[in-house]
């Protein structure tokens, strides 16, 4: 609570700060406008346009890389690589239902060892360096780069232009197994493009780090135009493209007038985005509407003051939650198991007292793993930690320890007393509907805090306990003293 009401004291802080700042400035602008507008546009107007951009794509691309990302570390895709390749449609399915699940125009996997080329719809081909349209992958794995961006044209639907999102698949080993990755419909960031120019009047588009064009709002030229040998811009190109280390805000003669510029690197995406403006044109529209100008850019200010505060807040509190929680089960990581044990044991330490532990393992799981695939052992995983937390109290705590084994810090309980606990949750798994689909039972390790614990020696003993439970014939809860 306290953390909060902090935090709503500074956004009205930086509120009251902000607003009566950009109304003074606003106010002052209004007398000396004619001699400013070159700079107020170069500074302010053109910045905010490709900040908005930037903040769009980047947040459009951010699930196509953090899946392309997931696929890499696939424990289902590299076991399946490393078993040979059996059945094709089992990657297909893959591909397929990460295709479905986010919206993607492609997924693909291409073999490093077969140099198939494996769709959502089947083995597309095998590539080779004597075909023009492969030389992407032979490129990327020459690179050494863990992921590129990459816009081509997607043979598997039919030529449609795609931004291609490309990660390095390897063993544990660090042994090349492929690239997989996902592609983006490129029609979407050129209607984004589009609607930017139509609403702001300034043209918006995106380059690599050779100059080359790779996103506009005329899709004619993409990947076909280079800032280098277009009039005008060409005398500017170099600075363009030495500028990854900060923003580029300058101006270049047009064929019909100077044009301004602001640009910007991507350093996840490998691009610079350019914003153009025409000074004739805004000139003209600033001294017709300057007064609505300014009003449209204070509430366009408070707009932008609000939605960044919001995105802040979701952001923060996906690092919080990523920081402490396991991204299967979204339980208690071990990090954060780490941090309960060790409050609880300095608890104890000060104001005396006990507390008992439960090294829990799932009982042949890796015959779940093998019988029914890596995914229904993920369910059958999120499955019993919804069960064990629905037994809980509030003031236990409950994470996956490492694989399919758990930890339960039960706070004042004694080691007897954990046993009992234990054996409940025995029965709960065994008698689980949400489980029936498995053969699933637990073992159980359980001790109690002694007064010259400390917290490596109680996990060791938890540890010794859950040993002893799983060589007595597993299913069942062994109390270390």
């Amino acid at each position: 609570m306290i953390k909060k009401l902090t935090h709503y004291k500074l956004t009205i802080l930086l509120m009251l700060i902000l607003i009566p700042s950009f109304i003074a400035v606003g106010l002052l602008n209004y007398y000396v406008q004619r001699d400013s507008i070159r700079e107020e546009l170069i500074t302010t107007s053109l910045p905010l346009v490709r900040d908005l951009i930037d903040w769009e794509i980047s947040t459009r691309l951010q699930d196509p890389l953090l899946a392309s990302s997931l696929m890499a570390r696939d424990t289902f895709l590299i076991d399946w690589i490393e078993d040979g390749e059996i059945d094709s449609r089992k990657i297909e399915k893959y591909l397929e239902s990460i295709r479905i699940e986010h919206g993607f125009a492609t997924s693909f996997f291409v073999s490093a060892k077969t140099l198939r080329y494996y769709s959502y719809q089947g083995v597309y081909k095998e590539i080779s360096t004597e075909n023009a349209h492969d030389i992407w992958y032979y490129d990327f794995i020459n690179s050494q780069q863990g992921v590129a961006l990459d816009v081509d044209t997607d043979e598997v639907s039919a030529g449609k232009l795609t931004i291609f999102i490309n990660y390095r698949v390897e063993s544990t080993t660090g042994e090349l197994l492929g690239v997989v990755g996902v592609g983006v419909d490129m029609s979407d960031i050129a209607a984004l493009l589009q609607k930017t120019q139509k609403t702001f009047g300034r043209v918006v588009y995106m380059v690599d780090e050779s100059g080359l064009i790779q996103a506009h709002s005329d899709m004619n030229i993409i990947e076909k135009r280079n800032i280098h040998t277009t009039f005008g811009i060409d005398k500017i190109a170099n600075a363009i493209l030495d500028s990854k280390a900060r923003t580029l805000d300058t101006q270049y003669a047009g064929t019909k007038g100077s044009i301004l510029l602001t640009s910007r690197y991507i350093p996840d995406l490998k691009w610079y985005i350019i914003v153009e403006q025409d000074e004739r044109v805004s000139l003209k529209l600033i001294r017709a509407m300057l007064l609505k100008t300014i009003l449209i850019g204070f509430v366009a200010s408070v707009l932008a003051l609000l939605t960044s505060i919001r995105i802040v807040n979701k952001y923060n509190q996906k690092l919080e939650d990523s920081s402490r929680l396991d991204h299967l089960t979204q339980i208690n990581n071990r990090m954060e198991l780490d941090h309960r044990l060790l409050t609880e044991f300095s608890l104890c330490q000060r104001s005396g007292g006990t507390f008992s532990v439960l090294m829990i393992d799932l009982d042949n799981f890796k015959e779940i793993n093998d019988t029914y695939g890596h995914i229904a052992g993920d369910d059958a995983l999120v499955k019993f930690t919804q069960l064990v937390n629905s037994t809980l109290h509030i003031t236990d705590s409950f994470g996956r320890w490492g694989g399919d084994e758990f930890l339960l810090i039960l706070p004042k309980t004694k080691g007897l007393e954990g046993v009992a606990i234990a054996n409940q949750l025995r029965s709960h798994v065994a008698g689980s509907d949400a489980l029936m689909d498995f053969v699933l039972t637990i073992s159980i390790g359980v001790a109690e805090l002694k007064e010259d614990d400390s917290i490596e020696s109680l996990l060791s003993r938890t540890d010794k306990a859950l040993y002893r439970a799983k060589r007595e014939g597993k299913d069942r809860a062994v109390l270390q003293g």
